[in-house]
């Protein structure tokens, strides 16, 4: 027997079994093949969406509290840069206010607090905002070695966000969101993971382009090496020429370095970028070129680092 049609305002979904039952849908409707049951409790007219966002949707359409999406699934979710430790988006992490119970449901990590966060909305989905996730990464310091460099491309990408618009007063922006960063960290009573969060504030920057950049200047940080300039433009001594927009610049030493990315394999890329430093060179300037293989690899790290050393000496 051909299906009994559907309410014309019953969504494609994913939709609660209880507000599609409150539209006019029988509960033996709900049970034909034309009927999708993403999770639990969940109807939907569409094949399952399988990606994080699509998962979230039907948890969301689940749950009965408020909720909001944080932790990784924020980081997914707001589109900031998710460190490796973290791996793949196996479970979704969803926070409740504390008073509520905890979340039970397969595929799913509950945390608790909601009501001191601030909560942005995302295609329809309410996640924590992006400098409480910050803040939240704190949790996940000690149970998965997320570490000072984490912190720091996370929160790079943070200030880089307050930062955006037109160039001028993006300066100021980025330091009241860093100032607005501490002011969230301090209001938390007793904070996992805070001696990290406090370690990184400081050496957040929002010129930071990439998160391998941020990494590179983390292990230039730890390694006790001078703070580089960050995304700058050089020029030539006697103003006669435009040299180039450099990673790094240590200009008091007239060193500057280049995070050579994936995209600078391209061959038009490095015909372009050799005129760059070649260009600099000419006038005086070290430039190096900086692999992942140089952060990744502890020998190549050491040798950069050394090499960095050396030609910084003397400069503060």
């Amino acid at each position: 027997m051909k299906p009994a049609p559907l309410p014309s305002g019953m969504p494609r979904g994913p939709v609660s079994v209880r507000e599609a039952r409150a539209l006019g849908v029988g509960r033996g409707r709900l049970r034909r093949g034309d009927i999708r049951h993403p999770v639990r409790g969940v109807v939907s007219l569409d094949e399952p969406d399988t990606t994080l966002a699509g998962r979230a949707a039907a948890l969301s359409a689940a749950l009965t509290r408020p909720h909001a999406f944080s932790h990784r699934t924020a980081l997914d979710l707001l589109a900031l840069p998710v460190p490796e430790i973290l791996g793949s988006a196996d479970s979704l992490d969803v926070m409740t206010e504390t008073a509520a119970g905890r979340v039970r449901r397969r595929g799913c990590v509950h945390h608790r607090g909601l009501e001191s966060r601030s909560v942005t909305t995302v295609a329809g989905l309410s996640v924590v905002d992006p400098m409480h996730t910050w803040c939240d990464l704190g949790d996940l310091v000690g149970s998965t070695r997320l570490g000072l460099g984490d912190l720091v491309m996370v929160g790079d990408a943070v200030l880089a966000r307050a930062a955006r618009g037109t160039r001028k007063g993006a300066s100021d922006r980025a330091e009241a969101s860093r100032a607005a960063l501490a002011a969230v960290l301090s209001s938390r009573v007793r904070p996992r993971g805070k001696r990290g969060l406090e370690a990184a504030l400081p050496l957040l920057d929002y010129r930071s382009k990439s998160p391998m950049e941020s990494w590179a200047r983390v292990i230039f940080h730890e390694a006790g090496l001078p703070r580089p300039e960050i995304n700058v433009e050089v020029f030539a001594d006697d103003g006669s020429g435009f040299l180039g927009e450099f990673d790094f610049v240590w200009r008091a030493a007239r060193v500057a370095a280049e995070y050579q990315g994936g995209h600078h394999a391209d061959r038009r890329q490095r015909a372009q970028d050799s005129a760059k430093l070649q260009c600099a060179r000419d006038e005086g300037w070290t430039v190096l070129e900086i692999w992942v293989e140089d952060l990744r690899h502890l020998g190549r790290r050491v040798t950069l680092l050394t090499r960095l050393a050396h030609l910084l000496r003397g400069t503060t």
